[in-house]
């Protein structure tokens, strides 16, 4: 076994609710994020095409959306993205080990790493 990966970008916007009246991300700002998927599997391009497109649909909800307002994310975080991602994953990639989400302009990412 081992683990393949796919990926796929997502621009969305978000504001933060807290922090300083002043404080910019308070106010509607956006972010280009990239989402990834590992599971444990034979690779194989069937696989690897597969679960691009599931990735995909899982995304989708956030792709050009106002992240605060998207039903069942639990707030408009990496953290967040990731564990919404995870979970419309998982019933369809039992084997789901990883999902992350990047800010790669600023070096950011977090992981969320399923067992």
């Amino acid at each position: 076994m081992m683990l393949i990966s796919a990926q796929v970008n997502v621009e969305a916007a978000h504001f933060t609710p807290f922090g300083a009246d002043d404080d910019a991300r308070r106010q509607i700002h956006g972010h280009s994020y990239l989402v990834r998927a590992w599971v444990e599997a034979e690779p194989n391009v069937e696989d690897l095409d597969r679960l691009r497109d599931d990735l995909l649909t899982a995304a989708a909800p956030l792709d050009h959306a106002l992240l605060n307002e998207v039903e069942g994310l639990s707030g408009p975080s990496m953290e967040a993205i990731a564990d919404f991602v995870a979970e419309r994953l998982m019933p369809v990639w039992p084997r789901l080990r990883k999902v992350s989400v990047a800010r790669p302009t600023l070096g950011y990412e977090v992981v969320r790493e399923l067992v």
